[in-house]
């Protein structure tokens, strides 16, 4: 069941993926820290292919943030 019974605007749909790309890019940065002040430790794979998981964030978010842009001048 949903939270809402409104029909998502692509005014909303965009400011989702402008947000979720924010969180990816500090998650990020959360991880680049790790990597690079050694905190990481034993699991540096581990953030490795969290930091891989938040660049496909990142990509996916940028897509459909350009994709409902677009449609939104129609």
């Amino acid at each position: 069941m949903s939270f809402s019974n409104k029909k998502f605007t692509n005014e909303d749909k965009i400011k989702m993926f402008e947000r979720m790309g924010a969180t990816g890019a500090i998650v990020a940065l959360i991880f680049v820290f790790l990597l690079e002040t050694g905190y990481a430790g034993q699991y540096v794979d581990l953030v490795n292919m969290g930091l891989t998981a938040m660049i496909v964030v990142l990509a996916v978010s940028l897509a459909g943030s350009v994709f409902f842009k677009t449609r939104r001048d129609k």
